[in-house]
């Protein structure tokens, strides 16, 4: 139980000394991210749409050549 005790002490003592960022500093980093986030699952997804219509393409030249 004494270390349990000396864990919580020590985390909370180490909290006490992080440097959050002010309000501002987490509005824009929060906006940043989800700027990110939102260009790359775009991408992907433009990517993926591309993807599948090269694969039914293929797909639709395989099964004309067996006819």
């Amino acid at each position: 139980m004494n270390i349990l005790l000396r864990y919580i002490r020590d985390a909370v003592s180490e909290l006490h000394r992080v440097t959050w960022p002010t309000r501002a500093q987490a509005v824009r980093i929060s906006l940043i991210v989800l700027g990110v986030t939102l260009f790359f699952a775009f991408a992907l997804g433009f990517l993926d749409t591309f993807l599948a219509a090269g694969y039914k393409l293929l797909l639709s030249f395989a099964d004309s050549s067996k006819t």
